[in-house]
């Protein structure tokens, strides 16, 4: 039986990571689990390398404000969805659209890509923070839709930290760096490689039977530790400090953009709460990267040109 999996922000970091892990998953099959791959452009680079990893993805080419049209252009019903938005006025609305549409074509299985608000708080507190209270907007969707389903569609939401790879996106990786150096309050910060993400949600899909994964939210991490430590660790697996920018520049972007500022004051006052030590105990946390795992693979690791 064929089970294809629809996969949103395929070109993106966190959809991305989820496909590229459910092809190298031991249980992955082409002929059971074909691969949608949404994308505004199936004709640009991203997307032309993304379908030279495997003749079973198919470029989906669709907008994700008009989700009936993307799941009526598909071959077939989609057994699996897996969901990601960009923070925006649109997120919610494409969000809940996209859980609707999914319980609609009789979909069986939904990993969302949530954001962790301080651990188990995540289930009813959805912060002060814009782009934090829209994802737990779009949870409470799927739940309840879930709920409504009757069983017919299980749920996985996952709960990703800052992102490591945030540090890799030129200028902006620079504002991010010196926004934690600046404005972190010298408070250890959680972190997640966007692999180990991606390594979580393809075992929800590919391990059905799996409880853990059954009806489940996870905060994800992989390591814990502050501005100070990263940059000694930093410093150590790549021979170089992390690239940062003036400290000026850093504050006028958290006092003009409201979200942002407000996620780092949530960093100082709160934090995020995964449990680290519960993740490296379940079989997708294995391999999960901590901070110098993951710098001394990055872009700046030694040996990298």
């Amino acid at each position: 039986m064929s089970k294809p999996i629809l996969i949103t922000g395929a070109t993106g970091k966190q959809g991305g990571s989820v496909l590229r892990a459910l092809l190298a998953h031991p249980a992955y099959s082409p002929t059971t689990h074909p691969i949608y791959a949404v994308t505004r452009d199936p004709t640009s680079a991203s997307s032309t390398r993304l379908a030279a990893l495997s003749p079973a993805i198919k470029l989906i080419p669709g907008n994700m404000n008009d989700t009936p049209a993307i799941f009526a252009s598909l071959p077939s019903p989609p057994w699996g969805v897996f969901s990601v938005q960009l923070p925006g006025k649109a997120e919610v609305a494409q969000g809940t659209a996209l859980v609707d549409a999914a319980v609609q074509a009789g979909a069986r299985k939904f990993v969302y890509a949530s954001v962790d608000r301080h651990g188990a708080d995540s289930d009813h507190d959805p912060t002060d923070v814009p782009h934090f209270i829209t994802k737990h907007r779009i949870e409470q969707h799927l739940i309840q839709a879930a709920r409504a389903s009757g069983g017919t569609l299980r749920y996985t939401i996952l709960r990703p930290v800052f992102f490591l790879d945030n540090l890799e996106a030129g200028f902006i990786g620079k504002i991010i760096a010196t926004a934690w150096r600046d404005h972190s309050g010298g408070k250890k910060i959680q972190v997640i490689a966007t692999t180990d993400i991606g390594t979580f949600g393809a075992a929800a899909f590919l391990e059905p039977e799996n409880l853990e994964f059954r009806d489940k939210a996870y905060s994800l991490a992989g390591d814990e530790l502050s501005w100070d430590e990263a940059e000694r660790l930093f410093k150590k697996k790549t021979g170089r400090s992390i690239p940062t920018t003036y400290g000026f520049l850093a504050s006028f972007v958290l006092w003009a953009m409201k979200d942002v500022g407000l996620m780092f004051r949530f960093f100082r006052e709160r934090g995020f709460g995964a449990d680290i030590e519960k993740l490296r105990g379940m079989r997708a946390g294995n391999g999960l990267r901590d901070f110098g795992t993951w710098a001394e693979g990055s872009m700046y690791g030694k040996g990298r040109k």
